[in-house]
């Protein structure tokens, strides 16, 4: 969402490598191995190292950009990558890749696959216009290795101007690795888009999913807070309050709801903005009640420059929030957070990271964590990937 601006880097093309700009191919691979979801833990994270590709490129006549989610099939080695691309560039699409990981550094990115949303009438989403009520704002992906499906989440829009209204839905869609409709999940009350100043922000929906409990449970996360809800984070405010919604996968019904406290805004915007903002942008679950939650913050005057910080998140004993329509007017109990890294600490630059998955395992036995960036399709951001160990 934020507008950064771009470091330009050179890529590393691999000796073995057969391919042109727009596809990297690798000799290397990894040990792979699946995650023990209900048992995992994570004391710490380490960096290890990040990778960089051009601007824009193209890959069977699509443009490469806007990767707002990431989600690793173990059992075939490849990642899936939703584009935030509302069909203007292309049309609303997933990609498949290979990330190669060569004495842990990634090595390459090579894309292996796109294919294109469908809509319930299995037509591709049109290019996104104003006044015009569809839309495809896709912001995380996560795949399902039981049913071999996927879900995404669109953020939809909300946007007045002097000539037109635009408002869409957002939705939680489960689709298959073809891209085809196959279900959505029904809105839970006070989270609809509408004229009035209740439900979602413009640009602050569903950010964030990850399933839990054996893909029995989807937890869904929201951006920023809902207008009932209360105020955006801001600089020196750090009282604002979004929700972490979770979901029964069988049933599609919305069994909880949690209250996230957001950090303020690190730094003072030079002027209003409507990017300026602080909020989650996606969130992994490790076990069965604790979360990584990225809180990605951006504001005007600081354009180069985006900040981020990992947190870990316990659910367990959590309030459930799910029959509390305001927190303004009934304050919630939070849920209990811990820093566990800030990429500031990296002295580097750091784009605009939506996506965080596990990877495969290291020759070491600890796990992975990839993390990539929606560079908005802009000249002045850079298209990222990193690579974290995990400590146990």
């Amino acid at each position: 969402m934020s507008l950064k601006k771009n470091i330009l880097k050179v890529i590393k093309f691999n000796i073995c490598s057969l391919s042109l700009i727009s596809v990297f191919f690798s000799c290397s691979t990894i040990r792979n191995s699946s995650l023990n979801q209900q048992g995992a833990t994570v004391s710490s994270v380490k960096f290890l190292s990040e990778y960089v590709i051009p601007l824009n490129i193209h890959f069977k006549n699509t443009v490469i950009g806007g990767l707002s989610g990431i989600d690793y099939d173990f059992k075939n080695n490849q990642y899936y990558l939703i584009s935030d691309d509302p069909s203007q560039f292309s049309p609303a699409r997933i990609y498949t890749a290979k990330i190669d990981i060569k004495e842990n550094k990634i090595d390459t990115v090579k894309f292996t696959g796109v294919k294109f949303l469908l809509q319930q009438s299995e037509k591709k989403y049109p290019k996104y216009k104003f006044g015009v009520n569809s839309k495809a704002d896709g912001e995380s992906l996560r795949y399902n290795p039981k049913s071999g499906n996927l879900i995404w989440g669109n953020e939809g829009e909300r946007l007045f101007r002097p000539t037109d209204t635009t408002l869409v839905q957002p939705a939680l869609t489960f689709i298959s690795t073809e891209g085809k409709f196959l279900d959505t999940i029904p809105l839970p009350a006070g989270f609809v888009v509408s004229k009035k100043e209740t439900g979602f922000r413009k640009n602050s929906v569903f950010e964030g999913l990850s399933f839990a409990d054996n893909y029995q449970t989807l937890y869904a996360s929201v951006e920023e807070p809902l207008y009932q809800d209360g105020p955006k984070s801001a600089y020196k405010f750090d009282k604002a309050l979004t929700r972490i919604l979770k979901f029964d996968v069988k049933t599609k019904k919305n069994t909880a709801q949690y209250a996230y406290n957001l950090d303020a805004m690190p730094v003072q915007p030079t002027m209003e903005n409507s990017w300026n903002v602080n909020g989650i942008s996606e969130i992994l679950a490790i076990n069965n009640h604790t979360l990584l939650v990225i809180e990605r913050a951006w504001a005007k005057g600081y354009d180069d420059k985006t900040f981020v910080r990992l947190y870990l998140v316990n659910l367990k004993g959590a309030e459930n929030e799910i029959n509390n329509p305001s927190f303004i007017t009934n304050p919630p109990q939070p849920l209990k957070k811990k820093l566990l890294f800030n990429f500031d600490t990296l002295n580097m630059h750091i784009d605009n990271i939506e996506g965080i998955t596990f990877g495969p395992k290291l020759p070491n036995g600890n796990n992975t964590l990839v993390f990539c960036v929606d560079n908005n399709f802009a000249k002045n951001q850079t298209q990222q990937f990193f690579l974290f160990e995990v400590i146990p």
